[in-house]
């Protein structure tokens, strides 16, 4: 498919931003505004289904790579975000800074390393490992996602984690442990981060927002009854394909973000009951 440079940040945004919009949004997420701040929130889960799809939809966020014909980029949203940032193909006067600042503070929170310690007692194992947020959430995401017969990859990761830091256990005991990382990971790690988690990708919504406003301020022109619209194209979007991705993005920016920014408190950023006194 030859598609623009253009055309193809057009389509890799309008994947981004649904796949923002069905992560942080009023049906999976309870977002309840305190009382101690101006703007501050926490995010909890309805119920455990829930939760589970939370951080499944996240993981396909960050690691799921999409159709590089499309996108022009083999790699996930993440990766997506982070070409447009690169490019700004469809960015007016600088708009891109707010989408930047977003992507790079959700790429940091993943690739953060902290030390925690896990009880396994289905291997009498009590683990002290240093990982990664996306190595905690692949392990988590995979697991909610697959039964026990797809978690292979998943088994043979944990083995390969627990091996660097010195703990001998044969590979063909992990499966038998998945559950042990799923209660603590799910249970425990996730509750904790879920409001900062979630704070992230919204704000990267709002980054989105923010660098098409100017866009859709020149190419939105509404009808005369008041009702209809439609939009004028930019310079580089010009194949039917293209023209209806372009279209459905400026609708989703027409709508604007599902939840209001909020922040989080420091203290729900900080650790989690798995790395104390660590």
């Amino acid at each position: 498919m030859d598609l623009t440079s253009t055309e193809r940040e057009a389509i890799g945004l309008c994947i981004c931003t649904e796949a923002v919009n069905e992560i942080v949004n009023h049906a999976l997420l309870d977002v309840r505004k305190s009382s101690r701040s101006a703007g501050e929130a926490l995010v909890y889960f309805k119920d455990i289904v829930h939760r589970s799809l939370f951080i499944i939809r996240f993981l396909d966020f960050a690691k799921e790579a999409g159709d590089s014909r499309l996108t022009g980029v083999s790699g996930s949203c993440v990766d997506i975000l982070d070409t447009v940032c690169t490019n700004k193909y469809l960015g007016i006067d600088g708009s891109g800074c707010k989408l930047e600042d977003a992507v790079q503070e959700l790429k940091d929170s993943l690739n953060q390393k902290a030390p925690v310690r896990l009880w396994l007692p289905t291997l009498d194992v009590n683990a002290e490992i240093e990982v990664s947020r996306i190595e905690f959430l692949k392990i988590s995401g995979n697991s909610s996602k697959h039964n026990i017969s797809r978690l292979t990859g998943v088994s043979k990761g944990i083995h390969r984690i627990l091996s660097e830091h010195g703990y001998d256990v044969p590979i063909e005991l992990i499966p038998l442990a998945l559950e042990d990382f799923q209660e603590h990971l799910e249970q425990n790690y996730f509750i904790y981060y879920a409001s900062w988690m979630a704070e992230l990708l919204n704000e990267v919504r709002w980054g989105i927002q923010r660098y098409l406003e100017p866009l859709f301020a020149v190419s939105y022109k509404p009808g005369n009854d008041g009702l209809s619209y439609r939009f004028d194209y930019p310079d580089g979007i010009t194949q039917e394909i293209a023209k209806q991705w372009f279209w459905r993005l400026m609708n989703h920016i027409r709508s604007g973000p599902y939840v209001d920014h909020f922040h989080t408190p420091n203290s729900l950023k900080e650790q989690s009951s798995l790395e104390w006194e660590l």
